[in-house]
């Protein structure tokens, strides 16, 4: 009889024998768990334990080390690791496949991803302006706070905020940010803070952004005290919150001293819904963070992206 590995294809119609283990394995290699996969396929971890120990059991291989406690509890075995790439890729190119099935109009549109904050306060504003000039063109626009997989939920391009180093995607730099103290100006007014150097920031509510709380370089009020060389208080109260534009609205309330990104608040300074009550060019610093373009490899060639990434890059002075 046949090994296993020879009988990887069905004879007839050469249908791939044990799909749904494939799945299973693919989906466990990346999240590094049965949970995780089993989230993403919507079952239950004991079923993709179960498929991928059919699968394991028909070829004859083992494709994990379980481990019983640690932070990775799935570990590919140096077979799983040789079989992986090719596996994934695979499961890319299906999608792919089946998204060339959709309606003619799906050929020009670009699925667009950025965080809730870049989407409202930059993003939006453009795409409405491209979408206008290239009316033949769909664009959808996903936002989400954590980094996402682009080829798992088929986005085209994005605008990130970091240091331009992403693994698996392509980036170019879009624009430099600066960061200062804004709050509204009632405020600056009830707190004197237009009429002295903001010393220690004693007494004084600041609003915190805990966007990426555990990244080196995303803009804080520690990194705006060693940048411009302003001591902070002892202890560092105020309110914490993990979204930038509820931060830039509680300021605007008047609730606060918050740090504001010059490229996410043109609108409140020219508006004057927010004001910086200590000099600019003194009291401000270039984040270490920029914005950045960023696309699947595969995608580099593609016109459609090509022109929206070009346009993209055209409107940033």
């Amino acid at each position: 009889m046949d090994s296993p590995k020879k009988r990887f294809y069905k004879k007839k119609g050469n249908r791939i024998a044990h799909l749904n283990g494939i799945r299973a394995f693919e989906a466990a290699a990346r999240h590094h768990s049965f949970a995780g996969a089993a989230q993403e396929l919507s079952v239950t971890p004991a079923a993709v334990g179960q498929q991928v120990r059919q699968l394991e059991d028909w070829l004859d291989i083992r494709l994990f080390d379980r481990a019983t406690s640690g932070s990775s509890r799935l570990t590919l075995t140096e077979d799983a690791l040789r079989a992986f790439p090719d596996i994934h890729r695979g499961f890319e190119l299906i999608g792919r496949g089946l998204n060339s099935l959709f309606d003619e109009h799906e050929e020009n549109a670009i699925t667009v991803s950025a965080s809730p904050s870049i989407a409202s306060k930059w993003l939006l504003s453009r795409v409405n302006t491209f979408q206008l000039e290239h009316e033949d063109c769909d664009i959808q626009v996903e936002t989400d706070v954590a980094l996402v997989d682009y080829a798992e939920r088929n986005i085209d391009i994005g605008v990130r905020y970091g240091l331009g180093q992403w693994e698996g995607l392509c980036a170019q730099h879009l624009m430099f940010e600066d960061i200062f103290p804004v709050c509204s100006p009632e405020f600056a007014q009830k707190y004197g803070l237009t009429e002295k150097p903001p010393e220690g920031l004693q007494g004084i509510p600041l609003l915190h952004d805990y966007s990426v709380p555990a990244s080196n370089g995303y803009p804080s009020w520690q990194e705006w005290s060693d940048n411009v060389d302003v001591p902070l208080p002892g202890k560092l109260h105020g309110l914490k919150i993990n979204d930038f534009s509820s931060v830039i609205e509680l300021a605007r309330r008047g609730s606060g001293l918050a740090l504001g990104r010059s490229r996410l608040i043109e609108d409140e300074l020219r508006s004057g819904e927010l004001v910086c009550p200590f000099t600019p060019e003194k009291y401000q610093f270039r984040s270490r963070f920029c914005y950045f373009l960023v696309w699947k490899n595969e995608a580099s060639e593609e016109e459609r992206i090509s022109v929206f990434r070009d346009w993209l890059l055209s409107t940033v002075s």
